[in-house]
């Protein structure tokens, strides 16, 4: 729905002008050696469009003189103009030509076009609402090229010089669109860093309706200390690559718009503050704009740490053992400067890429004997390293410093993870019981006893294989065991149905909590002898 124009009209180009313009040499009008618009005219000079179902047929010729013009591409804008003011409201209509038309169907090429002289004739479906009762309609920009690097973007001052006008009836919305919500932007902060100089941007979006003419764009206006305001706009717009764009969601002749975004820039240099939503305008296509005031939306608090900072950013100890339960927590250490009334707050708020493995256990902080101040945090069980990315501190008189990268923030560097996996499980003893059993006997359970000394994650899985004479491994059986750190791991099978008569051998392989493996008694220069030599299966004839 994004991609649908005002009027319905849903175009894709396999042209791209806006490109071209970039890469190619754009051509001024007069231009003998390019290209332009030798003609463009409409096929009435009005229309009735009170009914929601009129059209008006818009011709116009392209022509070049490069001998190697090989065929047109471009886009074409019609403007609404102000009955008052004649400058141009509401969203455009436009739609992509090229050497078949347009994709969409809504533009064909006329009998006799050439490469290098081609005439189109876009059917163009009129808005049945307007300003008034009269609605003038413009050609407001025509991009393009020839396929030979050569490419125009005529305007207003080039277009004038054809009957680029035509005037509709239409009826007159004087309705104004609706503020269903604004907030903050999805991943916005309600805290924002400034950097020294560098000014900030506060970040949001809104949901908007317009029952006739739809949404056209609008600003907010946000108010911080001492009076200063600053605002930020958006606009429903069209170009050749994305369609119609500047919301998330555009509904069926914008009579809908949701997640609008819009940006506020701040001024460099501000005092430490709260910003405030005070205002949103919204404007409708037919130029009818509505003043939102007394809004709810939650506060920006606005720093650059001038008067509340901190450093010596630690966690004690960075290592903590994950791998057994529960797991010790770790606490966050920082020392802050202009504090007023102590520091009542310290918040952590983006672990980096491993955020799900940490958590904060408390937002307040504990003032220790040296003068840190100190929070608790732990990582989850298992492995992990998790760099804090995101920290907002805030003193007794709301003031608030900012650190770290997800905040654009300075950096933090401090890093908290688990005891590495350093010591692998290791086999003092291996026995089965029994270790004789017939070929037919797939009951009886066999008892495996493997006997594992201290390591760092302790084992939580087990696969299990018979080795025959040849050393050809077969499965008998995978999958977890209980987490075990040292001692002994029981594990009960049976023979696998169609095991032959012979000798075999068991081998095995563990895994610890950290995902590392080690193998016992398989082929394989990688596998660990059996400690006290093979452990053996004898199968016998059947009984």
């Amino acid at each position: 729905m994004a991609s649908m124009t005002v009027a319905g009209v849903a175009c894709i180009l396999s042209a791209a002008p806006g490109a071209a313009a970039a890469q190619h040499r754009v051509a001024a009008p007069g231009d003998a050696a390019t290209m332009g618009v030798s003609a463009l005219s409409f096929s009435a000079p009005s229309v009735d469009a009170t009914s929601g179902s009129a059209t008006i047929e818009l011709h116009w010729t392209m022509t070049s003189s490069n001998p190697n013009a090989s065929s047109f591409g471009g886009d074409i804008y019609l403007r609404r103009m102000d009955p008052k003011s004649g400058a141009y409201i509401g969203t455009e209509l436009a739609v992509g030509f090229d050497s078949q038309g347009s994709p969409s169907g809504e533009v064909t090429i006329q009998p006799g076009s050439t490469p290098a002289s081609t005439t189109y004739t876009w059917t163009v479906p009129v808005p049945q609402y307007g300003a008034s009762t009269k609605t003038t309609w413009a050609v407001s920009e025509i991009e393009a090229g020839d396929g030979a690097g050569d490419a125009i973007d005529w305007t207003a001052p080039q277009l004038s010089a054809f009957p680029r006008t035509f005037t509709a009836r239409t009826t007159a919305d004087k309705g104004s669109p609706s503020l269903d919500q604004v907030a903050l932007a999805q991943g916005a902060q309600t805290t924002v860093y400034e950097a020294p100089g560098q000014g900030a941007a506060l970040r949001y979006q809104l949901d908007s309706q317009e029952a006739l003419s739809g949404v056209y764009g609008g600003q907010v206006v946000v108010t911080g200390p001492g009076g200063r305001t600053a605002r930020g706009s958006f606009a429903v717009s069209w170009n050749w690559s994305e369609g119609y764009e500047g919301c998330g969601y555009i509904g069926w002749m914008q009579r809908q718009v949701q997640s609008c975004d819009v940006t506020v820039p701040l001024p460099a240099d501000l005092p430490e503050g709260d910003w405030k939503v005070t205002e949103v305008d919204l404007t409708s296509n037919s130029g009818v704009t509505h003043a939102y005031t007394g809004l709810s939306e939650a506060a920006v608090h606005v720093t650059s740490d001038s008067v509340l900072s901190a450093s010596g950013f630690a966690f004690t100890p960075s290592q903590i053992d994950s791998w057994h339960s529960p797991v010790p927590s770790a606490q966050f250490s920082l020392r802050a400067s202009g504090a007023v009334g102590g520091v009542s707050s310290v918040q952590l708020t983006n672990w980096g890429n491993n955020g799900n493995n940490c958590e904060q256990l408390s937002t307040t902080p504990t003032v220790q004997a040296d003068g840190t101040v100190t929070v608790p945090v732990r990582g989850l069980r298992g492995q992990f390293s998790c760099r804090l990315t995101g920290l907002i501190i805030t003193d007794g008189q709301g003031n608030r410093a900012v650190y770290g990268s997800s905040l654009n923030a300075p950096d933090i560097d401090a890093t908290l993870s688990n005891v590495p996996d350093a010591v692998l499980p290791t086999v003092d003893a291996v026995t089965l019981t029994p270790d004789t059993i017939a070929a037919n006997d797939t009951q009886t359970w066999i008892t495996l006893t493997i006997d594992v000394s201290a390591s760092t994650a302790g084992v939580n899985s087990l696969d299990l294989y018979l080795v025959d004479a040849s050393g050809h491994t077969s499965p008998i059986q995978s999958g977890g065991v209980s987490t075990t750190y040292s001692g002994p791991i029981k594990e009960y099978i049976t023979l696998p149905q169609g095991t032959a008569p012979g000798t075999y051998t068991i081998g095995f392989s563990l895994q610890d909590q950290g995902y590392k493996t080690v193998s016992y008694g398989l082929p394989g220069s990688d596998s660990r002898a059996m400690p006290g030599g093979p452990v053996t299966l004898t199968v016998t004839d059947p009984a």
